[in-house]
């Protein structure tokens, strides 16, 4: 069976519990593979209920001819103080920075591109930026810096005594989440209005096409599917910090099935760095093998462009922490809830953005205590 980190939720109760030691798990990048092949049962246990076979990572894209100028990095560190490689940015500051620089001197139109779009998109845009002060907010993450199975990081890393329902709490109204919503307004600033042009996949593909823009948060499988003439000005680099934000595709086995011997092996079949490899040629599938990135990227017939973009990928691979909710509840009922609402924000930011967050909050609670 086939799903993906936001049906894992609802597939769980059918698939076989897997025995990971039928794999190599040091090989395993285990970031992908918690975020949504990892089930957190009603007794706070976890299990595994499918194995990701290729994987989606949210990062920084960046217009590889303005970075690598050298005498724009001299500019830009007589200004801020900060390398304009964005490898070396440690905070979503130094991404407004680039903007402001960038955008000021007219070389571009836009700065950093952003998914606001609110049918969807701006639910992934908020925890890749939410992620940089939950991480370093122990009293949220309680330590785990992709949050709980399920929850992820718009809720707190663990329960809390005296907290009355069997889930965590909300996370983002917080002075944390205040913040992150702050940056994405400055963020969203240095692109079009979005009551002009919500950005999605569709105009983030048509604004980088058109050459005018600094860079983008963005998923490097979208981008590595541009026109090769585009793709090849891009390089990317981990979200600010050295992290990124998962999706995967993964395979289990239904309870129901007559095979599930044969299942085990074709799933351990499709986890080996062969395949692996493989489907990355025929099929620009990004590997949930290390080694197979290894191996990919010792291959000096690829454009160094893409060898480089590998590197990045890794990286935010192996550090895919920015995890929205997969909860059943998350389509029908928190993302609407808080997409709608941070998305008329957006356009007139005149509400007081802490009420904002912990109007949005005490609805999820309400969605998740009735059990929507």
């Amino acid at each position: 069976m086939t799903f993906t980190p936001t049906s894992s939720q609802l597939v769980a109760p059918y698939l076989v519990p897997l025995e990971m030691s039928y794999f190599n798990q040091s090989d395993i990048i285990w970031d992908q593979e918690a975020f949504g092949g990892v089930y957190r049962l009603s007794n706070g246990s976890t299990e595994v209920i499918g194995v990701a076979i290729q994987t989606w990572v949210e990062l920084l894209v960046y217009n590889a001819t303005l970075f690598n100028n050298a005498t724009l990095q001299q500019e830009f560190y007589g200004e801020y103080h900060l390398s304009l490689n964005p490898w070396t940015w440690q905070n979503w500051t130094a991404v407004i920075d680039a903007d402001k620089f960038l955008v000021g001197k007219g070389l571009v139109k836009y700065g950093f591109l952003v998914e606001d779009e609110p049918s969807h998109e701006l639910i992934d845009t908020y925890p890749a930026i939410f992620e940089w002060f939950y991480m370093h907010n122990s009293t949220l993450s309680c330590g785990n810096p992709a949050g709980l199975p399920g929850y992820g990081t718009m809720f707190m890393g663990c329960v809390p005594s005296g907290w009355r329902y069997p889930f965590p709490p909300p996370s983002f109204n917080s002075t944390a989440g205040v913040q992150a919503l702050e940056v994405l307004r400055e963020l969203v600033a240095y692109e079009p209005s979005p009551s002009v042009m919500p950005i999605g996949y569709t105009a983030l593909s048509q604004l980088i096409e058109g050459g005018s823009v600094a860079g983008a948060v963005a998923w490097a499988n979208d981008i590595m599917g541009l026109n090769s003439s585009v793709a090849s000005q891009l390089l990317m680099a981990p979200l600010p910090g050295g992290y990124g934000e998962p999706g995967s595709t993964f395979l289990g086995i239904s309870k129901y099935s007559q095979h599930k011997r044969l299942a085990l092996e074709f799933l351990q079949f499709v986890m080996s760095p062969q395949f692996q490899e493989k489907a990355f040629y025929l099929e620009g599938s990004l590997p949930i093998s290390k080694e197979a990135y290894a191996e990919i990227m010792s291959n000096s017939s690829l454009p160094a462009y893409e060898r480089e973009w590998l590197r990045a990928i890794l990286i935010a691979n192996e550090n895919a922490t920015a995890t929205p909710p997969t909860v059943p509840q998350t389509y029908p009922y928190l993302i609407p809830s808080f997409n709608g609402p941070v998305f008329s924000w957006l356009q007139n930011p005149t509400q007081d953005p802490g009420q904002l967050l912990a109007s949005i909050a005490a609805q999820w609670v309400r969605y998740l205590s009735e059990g929507s």
